[in-house]
């Protein structure tokens, strides 16, 4: 059962390195950044999940000077 999880996890950090923006709004990323800092117990696919979450703030913050998470 956990050679599945850690065929997920590689998967997921493998893809994460494609780096391409994410479609979601500003607010809904800000959530979900939200929800990575308020959880002290995430997943290994969850904390892939936020790392790419935060990847993308930083990306947008870049972007337009708009560090809004």
């Amino acid at each position: 059962m956990q050679s599945k999880g850690l065929i997920v996890l590689v998967l997921f950090v493998s893809l994460s390195a494609c780096e391409k923006s994410m479609n979601i709004s500003d607010e809904a990323l800000s959530g979900h950044m939200e929800a990575c800092l308020t959880n002290d117990n995430l997943s290994p696919g969850m904390a892939v999940a936020c790392g790419n979450y935060q990847k993308e703030c930083q990306r947008r913050g870049k972007a337009t000077g708009n560090y809004f998470c």
